[in-house]
């Protein structure tokens, strides 16, 4: 399962939160303005309420509900026709009643049934007719006068809904804006880390030198210092190391050339039953020599620093073919190099030339009896191939990732330290590049791939 980026997961998050933040903005918001539009609609009930009062004057001035307190009567109306009209108009949203002495004595054609209406001062909740209702009752002058004026819930609702439309727009259109300017912000501020893993994989394997802190944001100050103290211990570690190798290699070397010296006077000195056992103790010894001198090799690669330049890769392959036959008799061994002109390729030199010294020494060791060593120099768009094939008996495809590994050796029964191949892949990724076993297309033998990109500038 492919895992997301660091960028990805922190981005869900905050717009998790944002999301969290918006909803509980938006649940402020509406309950703010429910409020507010709460306390408008009750302020219009009460004016309402004053209005039917103030319209009523002229009857109550004139004693009609007095002499009307025995109920509601179709003559002598409290309030004309035009009245009723104007208030309509008005508040087209409201109901009113009038109580005398909590009896009805005068209602609105419209709205609730007057039996449902609260008879009591000031403001009520009640319910009639399926529908909720808030009502404000005015006490008159006379106590025994209440003017009652109601309006459905839903009125308020509806009021609500300009209110939500005209702040949606504006909401949607600040998250959208937040989304966005928090993504750009999350990958500004993780480009840092972008720009350190760059730094840190351009570097080849003995390049441990420490950053500069001040090269980077004062929040990467804690991982900076970490990784330059993982590279000052790497550093004293490749440095013990080598130092302990050298050592080793210095006593080893002398005792066993003195072993070697005393073997080689052996060999011609004793009597012929004993050849045999100094020949194989002179395998022996040569073996150990061999073995030191690649433990040498791969504990000086770790302390080797890269540096990429253009190369005469032509040139270069010459030069070890030409070191590795001053090491073998007259006419043991052919070379084809092809092309034959100049190849360049921006490359680390020296690991280059370790890995073909070490691959083409594998190939003269294990493959002398074919008598032919081919080497073929590719360079193609954006990498160079340089491939050494040998005529032996070749590698079987089981083995090959087994002996590019250290102290890794095959079938053949050549002597040998069992470390050329692995220096070879030492050497490649220290440069940067890889290195393949195939077998050869145009008869039987070995082919060894070395493959470099090409080098940033």
């Amino acid at each position: 399962m492919r895992r997301s980026s660091l960028s990805t997961r922190l981005y869900r998050r905050v717009l998790l939160l944002l999301a969290l933040t918006g909803l509980g903005m938006g649940t402020v918001i509406y309950t703010v303005a429910n409020r507010e539009i709460g306390r408008a609609s009750d302020a219009q009930l009460v004016n309402a309420s004053r209005l039917l009062y103030m319209m009523m004057q002229d009857e109550l001035t004139a004693g009609v509900l007095a002499a009307r307190g025995t109920g509601l009567a179709d003559d002598d109306p409290l309030l004309s026709p035009e009245e009723r009209k104007a208030f309509h108009a008005s508040y087209d949203w409201c109901m009113f009643a009038v109580f005398w002495d909590g009896r009805p004595v005068a209602q609105s054609g419209w709205g609730a049934p007057v039996s449902q209406v609260p008879r009591a001062a000031g403001l009520h909740d009640f319910t009639a007719v399926g529908d909720r209702w808030r009502s404000y009752g005015l006490p008159g002058r006379d106590p025994r006068l209440l003017v009652v004026v109601a309006e459905r819930d839903a009125m308020r609702e509806f009021s609500m809904v300009p209110v939500l439309r005209k702040l949606a727009l504006p909401l949607i259109l600040l998250i959208g804006a937040g989304m966005v300017v928090l993504w750009w912000t999350l990958r500004k501020s993780l480009s840092e880390v972008e720009r350190l893993a760059s730094t840190l994989n351009a570097r080849s394997l003995a390049d441990l030198t420490p950053l500069v802190p001040d090269d980077w944001s004062r929040d990467l100050g804690p991982l900076i210092i970490a990784l330059n103290k993982l590279f000052s211990r790497l550093d004293q570690a490749y440095e013990l190391e080598q130092a302990f190798t050298d050592d080793v290699a210095h006593e080893l070397r002398t005792p066993l050339a003195a072993i070697r010296a005393q073997a080689q006077i052996l060999r011609k000195t004793a009597p012929a039953e004993l050849r045999d056992d100094t020949r194989r103790l002179l395998g022996v010894v040569d073996r150990a020599n061999d073995l030191i001198d690649g433990m040498l090799t791969l504990a000086r690669l770790n302390a080797t620093a890269v540096s990429s330049r253009s190369v005469d890769v032509h040139a270069l392959v010459a030069d070890v073919v030409a070191e590795t036959l001053l090491h073998l008799p007259a006419d043991a061994m052919e070379f084809t190099v092809t092309p034959d002109h100049i190849v360049r390729w921006r490359c680390d030199a020296a690991s280059l030339q370790i890995a073909l010294s070490a691959v083409i020494e594998n190939g003269v060791r294990h493959a002398r009896d074919g008598g032919q060593i081919d080497i073929a120099i590719v360079r193609g768009a954006d990498r160079l191939v340089v491939t050494v094939g040998d005529r032996g008996d070749g590698v079987p495809a089981a083995d090959r990732e087994r002996l590019l590994r250290r102290f890794e050796r095959g079938s053949s029964a050549f002597p040998g330290s069992g470390l050329g191949l692995s220096i070879a892949v030492k050497a490649m990724n220290l440069a940067g590049g890889s290195i393949r076993l195939e077998d050869r297309q145009d008869g039987p033998g070995l082919l060894v791939i070395l493959t470099l990109p090409a080098a940033s500038e």
